[in-house]
């Protein structure tokens, strides 16, 4: 009886060692994606040029999903993912919150007649120390460009997100005075917020996406901020050159909390569980909730179930 005893407890530490050297290996290849990420920023923070988040928001619309009197996915103005204090605008333009709106521009024209408004907000960043070990040492510009779309065209939306993840055709925006920033498909963090298109459609072919963006020049951070995005994103998109920083793993608000925490403490050079941490507990300050009790709906390759879900 004690033999099956000492038996069982060894067999369990055993299954029990594989499954850390399992977490363990998807953390450090996870780390390793995020490091070749901040080679490739701090290469042009070094030649001068800004950290740019390229950031797509699907206008909550009553014609997809309930939003009530704010689900008016041609108004901006008063949108649920927009307009509200956990809202792209509300959130961004919040007391204290650090960022400056330096844009602000109306419905767009030819293939971006959809983008019923685009903002953009900046910020000045002291390098961390990921960046400073790469040689940054003066503080750098990072701009987040968001774009509202209409809500009936989340699928135009969606396949943009998709074609600024995996491609690398800019989406220029001028900015008053004539700074010109590479967003799109340029940018160095490609996300999206908004309700999960993905959950209504049949398979995306994620490959096809991966042969019509082409080689991309360098890799790009990704952030989403949907109900359940790892279930949808989580097998296919995470790559060397596509690092998630942020998923999900449950059903949410899709607000700018927890995105713009995710985006932030990446532009702060801290690492994947940072990053997370950091998401967690700006969702929580704005949902008024506890972050212990929802640590579980975020999720990236530091997270220990990561290794079990993929």
């Amino acid at each position: 009886m004690r033999y099956a005893t000492w038996t069982a407890l060894a067999l369990l530490a055993s299954a029990s060692s594989a499954a850390a050297r399992e977490a363990a290996s998807a953390g450090d290849a996870g780390a390793a994606w995020l490091a070749g990420l901040q080679d490739g920023v701090a290469k042009d923070l070094l030649a001068g040029r800004p950290l740019v988040i390229e950031t797509h928001v699907a206008l909550c619309d009553n014609r997809i999903i309930p939003c009530g009197n704010l689900g008016n996915g041609d108004r901006p103005e008063r949108n649920l993912y927009w307009a509200t204090s956990g809202g792209m605008v509300g959130w961004m333009s919040r007391k204290g919150s650090g960022w400056k709106q330096v844009l602000k521009r109306g419905q767009g024209s030819g293939a971006e007649a959809d983008v019923l408004e685009l903002r953009v907000w900046h910020r000045r960043m002291t390098p961390g120390e990921a960046f400073q070990a790469r040689g940054v040492k003066q503080p750098f510009d990072v701009y987040l460009v968001a774009r509202a779309w209409r809500g009936t065209a989340i699928d135009r939306m969606l396949e943009a997100y998709v074609a600024d993840l995996y491609g690398h055709t800019a989406r220029d925006v001028e900015l008053p005075g004539g700074t010109v920033l590479h967003a799109g498909g340029a940018a160095h963090v490609v996300g999206y917020v908004g309700h999960n298109r993905w959950m209504d459609r049949d398979a995306y072919d994620f490959a096809a996406a991966a042969r019509a963006g082409g080689s991309a020049p360098r890799p790009k951070g990704t952030v989403t901020v949907a109900c359940h995005t790892d279930d949808y994103l989580g097998a296919d998109v995470p790559a060397a050159d596509r690092v998630p920083l942020l998923f999900t793993s449950d059903f949410m608000f899709a607000g700018t909390h927890a995105y713009e925490g995710a985006a932030r403490a990446f532009a702060e050079g801290k690492n994947l569980k940072q990053i997370r941490a950091t998401a967690t507990e700006q969702y929580a300050a704005g949902q008024k909730r506890d972050p212990n009790k929802i640590r579980g709906a975020f999720t990236n390759p530091a997270d220990p179930r990561w290794r079990k879900r993929h």
